[in-house]
């Protein structure tokens, strides 16, 4: 299960792009063909699945940080977002990194 604190974990474990090489691309993609329609670009990932004007639609495997493997979910991490890629129907979902949280003299006081 993927849980707040799993998300967390993988933000700080993962922090910096991976090497494209190192990504193992080509599995993730067979993986969830059946469900998504993933293809590889050149040096992009392109989801037909979702609207052309998508921001997640396209991206560029050098912004990946990892592409980790769950039970049934698949994940693309990147620095500030993560695509979790269904494997056994086509749910995807994303998970907006939040900001950094507020001081505690700008929560007490409404400062920003």
């Amino acid at each position: 299960m993927i849980t707040d604190v799993v998300i967390k974990d993988i933000y700080k474990k993962f922090n910096k792009p991976a090497r494209v090489e190192d990504l193992n691309v080509d599995y993730f993609v067979a993986l969830l063909k059946d469900h998504h329609a993933l293809r590889v670009l050149e040096d992009e990932i392109i989801v037909d699945d979702l609207d052309e004007y998508n921001p997640f639609r396209r991206f560029l495997m050098r912004g990946i940080n990892a592409i980790l493997e769950f039970d049934k979910m698949v994940a693309f991490v990147f620095r500030t977002h993560i695509l979790f890629f269904g494997k056994e129907n086509n749910e995807l979902r994303v998970h907006i990194k939040p900001e950094k949280p507020r001081s505690f003299f700008s929560r007490l006081f409404g400062r920003e």
